[in-house]
Parts: structure tokens; sequence; C-alpha cells
């Protein structure tokens, strides 16, 4: 270390000297850590010369993989469903501005999200 008393470390800096002697312990380390930043940036930077697909509406088109392509047609669940309902329901409320009157074991073709609200509340007897 330098002789003068302005450059010397205070040795009643600890944060400082912990700091010092961590960098040299981890001196190694961080210049291949600096290596992979470097990689990666100029994997970003190559990256911007790619095009990327958009719809109509200026939605990214995603690129499916073969093994996904492979793997067969996603299933959609149905817009709506048959439910036989276990009790009498009037004017009950699911969603903004709807209202559903159910009766004791009649069949009803609901949006599936109605189902789903009542049978989380007990409601459903049976799904057809």
């Amino acid at each position: 270390m330098p002789a003068n008393p302005r450059t010397k470390r205070n040795p009643k800096d600890h944060t400082g000297n912990q700091k010092a002697l961590l960098a040299e312990q981890h001196a190694e380390e961080l210049a291949k850590r600096k290596g992979e930043i470097a990689m990666h940036q100029a994997q970003q930077k190559a990256g911007l010369d790619d095009p990327i697909a958009l719809d109509d509406k200026g939605r990214t088109i995603q690129n499916v993989s073969e093994e996904v392509a492979a793997e067969g047609p996603v299933e959609i669940p149905p817009e709506t469903v048959n439910i036989r309902i276990a009790c009498d329901l009037e004017k009950v409320t699911i969603g903004q501005g709807t209202e559903f009157d159910f009766k004791e074991g009649q069949v009803y073709t609901v949006p599936l999200h109605v189902a789903q609200h009542l049978d989380r509340l007990g409601y459903v007897w049976q799904w057809l």
C-alpha cells in the first residue's frame, strides 16, 4: 500500500476492508461472470436482426416448436355446459348485470364460468 495517508485504508472502515477482501477472494469468479455478461449482451444484439411476426392487430405471433406441434391440437373447454341444480335459487347474480333463476332438478345450459361458480358453492348436483 502507498505510504500516503490519504490513500491508505482506514482500519476502522470495516465495510471498505471487507469489500476489498471479498474482491480479492472472488476475483476469478467475477472475471468469469463479466465474460458471461458480455456474451449475453452480444446474443441480445444479434437477436435484434431477427424479424418478429405480428398479426393484423399488432400482437406477436409465437412460433410453435416441432415437439409441441407433434403433440396434437390443444383442447379448448366448451363455452357452455349442461348442469343439474341441487336446490332452488332465485335471482342469483353472477357477473355484472346478470341474474339467474334455477329450479331444483332442472337441467340448464349455462356458460362454463357460471357452472364452475355454482359448483364451487355446492349448488351443482350433476354435470351432464
